[in-house]
């Protein structure tokens, strides 16, 4: 039952923090299930698998969440999230097929990725964030940089289960000159493109080492279920919350959390 209770805070943090950051909430998820997953008795072998199989499940109601009401607020750009999104779900099945869920991938070599690619945002996040107060959008974007950023996003989705959004916000506010707040509006809808096809293709996976816990390939609805449902109550509240907050705090407030799951991911390592 504590687990159950964990995974749901997890659930409500994270959709929180979806509809708040644009981030799809897998940077709580990807620090709750593998503690959760070990508990069940998941082999070791495929830990980093299911806690990025599962960790996009809970990103896609996140991301869905956040997407509906970003549409209620007139806040939906298609053709942006369209060119990111198809690129993003090609690159994101092909990295899942002939690298993630294979026995190349280890848990070692999933938190090396983890930790890497945190330690460039947090860096790219602080340089930024001062920088979100004299801010000028830019009006005209070019679609090689949308699809450069699909493929990075797919990319980094399928390597650590966080949805994509930690490259596409970056990318679109830096080197696109994005206002914030719309980067997130596209990343969340991105999201939703992308965690739907690697869904579908994770269901239809069969893990390398049989577990007795029922499953559909990678996915364990009894992890999901408790996010999920703490996911749909809070995605809403974030959306809100980001209207009201500058966009240089949601920087900072995104650093937070990237650090904890920075020294979170070391100590497994170190351990």
């Amino acid at each position: 039952m504590e687990l159950y209770l964990i995974l749901f805070l997890a659930g409500l943090i994270g959709g929180l923090l979806a509809g708040f950051m644009g981030i799809g909430g897998g940077i709580i998820y990807i620090f709750v299930l593998p503690i959760a997953l070990s508990h069940l008795g998941i082999p070791e072998q495929e830990i980093a698998q299911y806690t990025i199989a599962n960790s996009i499940f809970g990103t896609f109601f996140a991301a869905l969440m956040g997407t509906i009401n970003h549409m209620r607020n007139k806040e939906f750009f298609g053709k942006d999230i369209l060119i990111i999104g198809v690129l993003g779900v090609v690159s994101s099945l092909l990295t899942l097929h002939f690298f993630v869920n294979t026995t190349l991938y280890s848990q070692d070599l999933f938190n090396l990725v983890i930790v890497a690619l945190f330690i460039f945002m947090l860096y790219s996040t602080l340089r930024n964030a001062k920088r979100q107060l004299f801010f000028k959008e830019r009006t005209q974007h070019k679609n090689l940089m949308l699809g450069s950023t699909g493929i990075a996003s797919g990319l980094i989705s399928a390597l650590s289960g966080l949805g994509g959004g930690v490259v596409i916000i970056p990318f679109l506010n830096t080197l696109l000159k994005y206002e914030i707040r719309k980067a997130k509006a596209i990343s969340l809808g991105v999201i939703l493109i992308t965690s739907t096809a690697m869904i579908i293709f994770n269901m239809t996976e069969s893990p390398e080492n049989p577990t007795d816990i029922p499953h559909v390939g990678y996915l364990l609805f009894q992890i999901t279920g408790p996010m999920v449902l703490g996911v749909v109550l809070t995605s809403a509240w974030g959306v809100k919350l980001s209207r009201k907050v500058k966009s240089s705090t949601i920087s900072y407030i995104f650093a937070a959390f990237i650090i904890i799951v920075i020294a979170r991911k070391i100590i497994e390592l170190v351990g």
